[in-house]
């Protein structure tokens, strides 16, 4: 079989993460592209260029401060763009890289869909209440729901999705949502 690759894609706190630990555990391979990014990160170039962009406060101990960064780039449109594309033809870089070698189904976790330009066989998107995302996100992340609504509102939707799984329920729903997805792309192993 070649290589058919797929968008795993939604919001922040739909559950993107915990679709592609589900198909991981059925044995589908998967890459997370926040994973690539926070590799990026690690570059001191890059690491130079956000400190430039947004402040000495987003830079700790020569590493980036994720939280502060949030807190400061989902407040603006305009300057959240620049802070992305800092990093997103080297996370494309890295994505083509380990995926290159990869026969069969490959799921790429993506928050931000049009991050760049990529040849997706088909866009699953994963999406959820947005009272559920913002409960799920503080609790995860350790921030404010302001700031997780202020990541909400400035998030795409992408209505050009292949697929929608909806992830409002249990962890045995969302399963069974999953297993549909992949039973209706012909994909179930």
């Amino acid at each position: 079989m070649k290589r058919k690759v797929i968008a795993l894609t939604g919001g922040i706190g739909s559950g993107k993460s915990e679709v592609a630990r589900i198909l991981r555990t059925w044995g589908y391979k998967t890459v997370d592209c926040d994973l690539l990014a926070r590799r990026v990160g690690q570059n001191p170039e890059v690491v130079s260029r956000v400190e430039k962009l947004l402040g000495g406060n987003c830079v700790t101990d020569g590493q980036l401060n994720r939280k502060v960064i949030r807190e400061i780039v989902f407040k603006d449109k305009a300057l959240l763009r620049e802070y992305e594309q800092i990093f997103f033809e080297k996370v494309k870089q890295l994505l083509t890289d380990s995926i290159k070698s990869t026969d069969g189904v490959v799921f790429v976790e993506i928050a931000v869909l049009d991050a760049f330009d990529f040849d997706f066989a088909e866009i699953w998107r994963v999406e959820s209440d947005e009272a559920q995302r913002i409960e799920r996100v503080v609790s995860r992340d350790g921030v404010s729901a302001e700031n997780v609504k202020n990541t909400v509102s400035i998030q795409k939707t992408y209505n050009n999705a292949t697929r929608v799984i909806v992830n409002n329920g249990s962890l045995e729903e969302l399963t069974n949502a999953v297993k549909k997805a992949l039973d209706d792309s012909g994909l179930l192993k």
